[in-house]
């Protein structure tokens, strides 16, 4: 009976060292701490359209299963889309509340023409100067498209405004002291940096598409220390053509940071990694 019991203890203990070795050997995999990341969403000014808002509504519900707080970036047209709309509107404050950013995102007018994509119609560039078949695409300056901008819900701080060309630089407004850009997988991995726009500077980071060869963002971000930002951008387009691609995403942030601690949005991470930056 003592040496049956014996034999039951050293099998008990035998167990807890395998268990502990196992466990150690998982805990050592994953670092203690990763960097920190966010998720941007364009929403572009040439699908404003009832289904992509669904699609939108989609993939909120998507990074909230996974606890992704996401940035979610307007053009022009989505906001008057959405301001046309109460139920839509009342979907972005419910956003906000759950904890994700709303900022602003502009196809500029000369960045455009160099990536054959499509102008919004807004820039503080001079009518005149615009080419001849452009002109009648004007919608406004940028003050315009502020004011539609700051209609919705929450308070405008950061945007993607996509100002790629020297002569776009003039598009920029003061009142967002927080941006992103880029688009190669590189760009994934930045630290904040400050631009000076004539009479203002913001501070930007850097993000790259999630379209990416399978894995590679995956093996970037492990590569990647707790000194950078690791952000990634999607647009409502992308989510609706490769929904997997975005879902796989999250599940492997999720799965590095199953408390959410190293996630942010834009705004939050600049406001943290800024304070007290002239």
């Amino acid at each position: 009976m003592r040496r049956s019991l014996q034999r039951a203890l050293i099998a008990l203990v035998a167990v807890a060292l395998v268990v502990g070795l196992v466990t150690g050997a998982i805990v050592a995999q994953i670092p203690s701490e990763d960097p920190i990341s966010c998720f941007v969403v364009h929403c572009e000014p040439t699908n404003a359209t009832g289904p992509m808002f669904l699609q939108l509504v989609d993939l909120v519900a998507l990074a909230d299963e996974y606890e992704i707080p996401l940035t979610i970036y307007f053009t022009a047209q989505w906001a008057e889309m959405i301001l046309d709309d109460e139920g839509k509107a009342a979907k972005l404050a419910a956003w906000l509340e759950a904890g994700h950013e709303i900022g602003g995102h502009h196809h500029a007018y000369w960045g455009t023409l160099e990536r054959a994509s499509k102008w919004d119609g807004y820039t503080n560039t001079p009518v005149a100067d615009l080419q001849t078949a452009d002109q009648d695409d004007f919608r406004g300056t940028m003050d315009d498209y502020m004011a539609i901008l700051d209609a919705l819900p929450g308070e405008m701080t950061s945007a993607c405004m996509g100002l790629s060309d020297e002569r776009d630089r003039l598009d920029w407004t003061c009142a967002l002291r927080y941006g992103t850009t880029g688009h190669a997988l590189e760009h994934a991995v930045s630290q904040p940096y400050a631009i000076d726009y004539d009479d203002c500077t913001a501070w930007l980071i850097d993000h790259a598409l999630i379209l990416q060869p399978r894995g590679a963002l995956a093996e970037l971000y492990e590569e990647t220390g707790a000194d950078r930002v690791f952000c990634v951008v999607g647009h409502v387009y992308n989510f609706a053509e490769d929904r997997p691609a975005f879902e796989v995403w999250f599940r492997f942030l999720h799965a590095r940071d199953p408390d959410a601690v190293r996630r942010s949005t834009v705004t939050e991470l600049l406001e943290s990694r800024t304070a007290g930056e002239g």
